[in-house]
């Protein structure tokens, strides 16, 4: 009776609600998660993580390695599958530092205008601003 091993590749699916789209046949996959950084190896036992703000890197089947720095989102891992669904993807440098940056302080502003009995709008605005402060870090 033959045992049947582990996969040798795995899909990885990652799309944007701005309607970037990649799928890959890859061997591994990293992805920096809110939890910490993450290795995936074909087998990978079923797993389900944030993400702020972090690179997902991964190596294709014709050896080509893939980065991508993405924002506010999920990663599904299955066995055979790796799926990210995210706000935005961006190419490593395509982030704009200084409209970033003006995003924070603008929100830091209408954060500042809100009373303390607004505790549910302060949470989300304070949420906003810590994980587009983190994907300033990172595009830098």
């Amino acid at each position: 009776m033959a045992t049947k091993g582990l996969p040798a590749e795995m899909k990885l699916q990652l799309a944007s609600a701005t309607g970037k789209h990649y799928e890959l046949t890859v061997k591994e996959v990293y992805v920096e998660t809110d939890d910490g950084d993450l290795g995936v190896l074909p087998g990978h036992q079923p797993e389900f993580y944030r993400i702020s703000a972090g690179f997902v890197s991964c190596k294709a089947e014709n050896g080509e390695e893939v980065r991508k720095l993405v924002y506010n989102g999920f990663v599904q891992i299955e066995p055979e599958v790796v799926r990210i669904g995210v706000q935005e993807i961006y190419e490593p440098g395509e982030v704009d530092t200084a409209a970033l940056e003006r995003e924070i302080e603008e929100l830091k502003e209408a954060l500042e205008a809100l009373s303390e009995e607004e505790e549910v709008k302060r949470a989300e605005v304070e949420a906003e601003i810590k994980r587009k402060e983190k994907l300033l870090r990172k595009a830098r």
